[in-house]
């Protein structure tokens, strides 16, 4: 359940409760969940780099929901506008 402390509709990430705001304030989550261009991001699985032998990258998806809430903190038009993807004409 959300936190009334926090407003559902803030602009930044982990203001819907102290779950996520800690979880982006210390190390512990870094890099599993990340904010990059305004879109937050959650690390779902690493894949071995073609360019660089034995080193591993991670493979993120934009993060809808908050995981310790389930507070909406962005949708997919949003994620979308903001990295550039055509939204659809549907």
């Amino acid at each position: 359940m959300a936190n009334e402390n926090y407003p559902a509709a803030a602009s930044k990430f982990g203001s819907c409760c102290d779950g996520l705001k800690e979880a982006m304030a210390g190390e512990d989550f870094d890099p599993l969940i990340a904010e990059e261009d305004g879109v937050l991001y959650l690390a779902v699985g690493l894949v071995e780099m073609e360019d660089e032998e034995g080193e591993q990258g991670m493979i993120d998806h934009p993060l809808y929901f908050c995981p310790f809430c389930g507070t909406k903190v962005q949708d997919e038009e949003e994620v979308k506008a903001k990295i550039g993807e055509p939204q659809d004409e549907s």
